[in-house]
């Protein structure tokens, strides 16, 4: 990681704080001195880097509690298995034997949370999160209401100019009260910029997806000053290459996670599955890209993931194995 006293221009704060989460993780392991001072002349070129900071650092003090919860929940099959470990190696030297154990309690708490709350870091940054299966509708402080999809995280950021969001991960659908301050939506490496709309964004891979329902909205990436319009019923893909073309949608299908289904057409298979990701404990693994790419065409209810599961299968005629109770694999 590098470090300049003059960050570059047009930094969304959503950036920031991912500095700021780097930062962090770093000082963590037990950084050089040379390290300690990039990080200070960081802090020093920007008030806004402090901020970030100790938003990071309060959030992750704050998760120690939930950790505690997460070990104990745990502490059963934990005991059993240093049970085993005492037997086996009862000759070992008592250093060596509890720095086993620490490695596999490392091991087991973070195969917990790679599963269950692999988006755990970022809920701690955030203002709203809503769990798996869960829908939540938020009123923001200036009046606009957002419906916050299944395991999605959000960022609450006004001022005085500029009404602003960031949308951390998953989905919401905006519906932005009317005001001469703009309303501006960050999500992946793109930004939607309205003034009063109903529209839906959801970030793809290092990208995302904008509908829009009514109003008019301008999308453009961090990265470049042009910007697309939408008119009602249009979308458009956004990633780190750019804005793509812009095509018509079916608004009741687009949509229709709102009421608890998902439409699709002709949609990868990995994209369809992260969809059913957020509606399903545990997680889902695709074994080979290859099979990601297959395109789908469907709709089911989100309230019954086996069932969606069950259906892609038939569709694409895939393997699907749970490892378990907790990990389902797909592969060829």
């Amino acid at each position: 990681m590098t470090s300049t006293n003059q960050p570059p221009p047009h930094r969304s704060s959503l950036q920031i704080r991912d500095e700021a989460k780097r930062w962090f993780v770093v000082l963590l392991q037990a950084p050089s001195v040379s390290k300690h001072k990039e990080f200070e002349a960081w802090l020093d070129a920007d008030p806004e880097h402090f901020d970030a900071y100790q938003v990071v650092e309060t959030a992750w003090h704050a998760s120690e509690k939930p950790g505690e919860k997460l070990a104990q929940q745990q502490s059963d099959e934990l005991a059993g298995y240093l049970q085993i470990i005492d037997q086996n190696k009862r000759d070992k030297k008592t250093l060596r034997r509890l720095s086993g154990v620490s490695v596999c309690f490392a091991f087991l708490l973070g195969g917990v949370i790679w599963l269950e709350r692999p988006g755990l870091l970022e809920d701690f940054s955030a203002d709203y999160v809503t769990a798996r299966a869960e829908r939540q509708r938020i009123t923001l402080a200036d009046g606009s209401v957002v419906l916050l999809d299944a395991d999605s995280a959000l960022v609450e950021n006004h001022s005085s100019t500029e009404r602003r969001v960031s949308l951390l991960r998953g989905g919401a659908f905006f519906d932005v009260k009317p005001s001469q301050t703009p309303f501006v939506v960050e999500a992946g490496n793109g930004e939607v910029r309205v003034l009063g709309t109903g529209f839906d964004v959801r970030i793809v891979d290092e990208g995302g997806v904008v509908t829009l329902e009514h109003g008019k909205v301008s999308v453009r990436t961090n990265e470049a000053a042009a910007q697309t319009i939408l008119a009602p019923g249009q979308q458009v893909h956004f990633s780190s290459t750019g804005v793509g073309a812009v095509q018509n949608v079916d608004l009741e299908d687009a949509l229709a996670w709102r009421v608890g289904r998902y439409t699709f057409y002709r949609a990868r298979l990995a994209d369809v599955v992260r969809e059913v990701q957020r509606y399903r404990n545990g997680r889902i693994v695709i074994a080979s890209s290859t099979l990601g790419d297959e395109r789908v065409t469907g709709s089911f209810s989100l309230a019954n993931t086996d069932a969606a599961l069950s259906s892609l299968q038939a569709s694409v005629g895939f393997r699907m194995n749970t490892l378990f109770g907790r990990m389902t694999v797909i592969g060829p």
